[in-house]
């Protein structure tokens, strides 16, 4: 009888190891770039649609103020918790590469975690 509970007792602890170490944890964050040298809303469009191939991006909406010729971006991306320096996920660089790409000019960023 004691070998059958210490059994159980191993089974179910292991078990309850095992769920916490695979279980992946997500985090939402929302980051705002601010974007010089804007020309048209089709610009941006690009832009937008370049944004959305990026892992992680869920949403991109813009604010455009065409008389500055600057914009600000609106990011909404899902990125997994980070377990080590090797995962490919989520980076931040490629927003602004691809801001560059389009010949314009990154100004200002900064980000929000949002709590569900």
């Amino acid at each position: 009888m004691k070998t059958y509970i210490l059994f159980l007792f191993m089974s179910l602890f292991s078990s309850l190891m095992f769920s916490q170490t695979s279980s992946t944890k997500y985090v939402k964050v929302k980051y705002f770039y601010v974007i010089d040298n804007v020309n048209s809303e089709s610009q941006l469009n690009e832009l937008k649609a370049d944004f959305l191939q990026i892992k992680g991006v869920d949403e991109v909406k813009f604010e455009y103020k065409p008389e500055k010729k600057r914009a600000r971006a609106i990011i909404y991306t899902t990125q997994k918790v980070r377990q080590s320096e090797s995962d490919d996920e989520f980076r931040i660089t490629a927003l602004k590469q691809a801001v560059l790409k389009h010949n314009m000019t990154p100004f200002d960023f900064s980000e929000e975690i949002i709590n569900d």
